[in-house]
């Protein structure tokens, strides 16, 4: 048993301090709630060098060098998808013999994290100009008029999750073959959130201007008053928001778009919404009823 500095203290007081009650060990056992061999292993402790700190143990030594942890760190920075067993192979053929266990401690140690990728768009040079271009340009934008739309996909039994696994039977993931998804559009402004339009059938252009109707409007009456026009939409590029249907509706209904550079999904900050709510309703149990 564990006992903090502060009881250590106190048993070498109960027993061994002048001033003490000077009990007995198993008095000061149900008295610290612990064993009799504790209590003595601690009056030992302070009588051999009056000290009840923990010793240092010198545990097992190091099965690697310091040359050959940096070497293991660095093949992990040059080639970021590579796994411990392939640079236990590698090592290998320079006559290093270690676990790909060892490896991953010594990738833990170094601040290393084996994760998924982040998928984000492929930018070209051109890309990567007008983004920085557009950046600028909005650099003191009133972004309090701005409503963030964006839509999503929401997919039940979804089997790309991770899990902690320990020794016995396997975590076995039951997965469906056509999983159930809904998809949903929504938006937000720094008034708050607006509308969640949720749909099962394919979005075409014509669709878009009834989410406009359902959800778009009635979210900046909601958010900016109904009367006021003082508000920006937010979209990105897809083909049915720079239809000829949807620019015919949004300029009907006087909404003013802002211009949104392109391959940019990932400027959008309704984005990390979409990830928060997925991630919350990953980690519950939904059952599917019957209809």
């Amino acid at each position: 048993m564990t006992l903090s500095l502060n009881k250590r203290y106190e048993i070498i007081f109960l027993h061994e301090h002048p001033e003490g009650p000077k009990w007995s060990y198993g008095k000061i056992a149900s008295y610290i709630k612990c064993s009799k061999p504790t209590v003595a292993y601690w009056v030992q402790q302070y009588r051999q060098d009056k000290d009840l700190t923990d010793k240092q143990r010198p545990g097992q030594p190091r099965t690697t060098t310091k040359a050959q942890d940096n070497r293991i760190v660095k093949m992990a920075k040059k080639k970021h998808d590579i796994t411990s067993t392939e640079i236990q192979q590698k090592l290998e053929k320079k006559d290093v013999t270690v676990s790909s266990r060892t490896i991953r401690h010594r990738l833990v140690e170094s601040g290393g994290k084996f994760v998924k990728e982040i998928s984000k768009p492929l930018l070209s040079e051109q890309h990567r100009i007008k983004r920085l271009k557009w950046a600028k340009k909005h650099k003191n934008f009133d972004w309090n008029k701005v409503i963030f739309t964006d839509e999503s996909t929401f997919q039940l039994f979804q089997s790309n999750r991770k899990v902690w696994q320990f020794t016995g039977r396997r975590k076995v993931f039951r997965s469906v073959k056509h999983p159930q998804k809904v998809h949903v559009w929504g938006c937000f402004s720094a008034q708050g959130f607006g509308k969640l339009i949720c749909f099962e059938r394919n979005l075409d252009a014509l669709f878009m201007c009834s989410i406009y109707e359902r959800g778009l409007i009635p979210s900046a009456c909601e958010l900016f008053g109904i009367n006021s026009i003082d508000w920006i939409l937010q979209e990105d590029n897809d083909p049915k928001h720079c239809s000829k249907i949807c620019k015919k509706w949004k300029e009907e209904n006087e909404v003013t778009v802002l211009p949104w550079p392109s391959m940019s999904p990932d400027q959008n900050p309704i984005e990390n919404v979409w990830q928060l709510l997925k991630i919350k309703i990953s980690k519950k149990k939904l059952i599917q009823l019957g209809y």
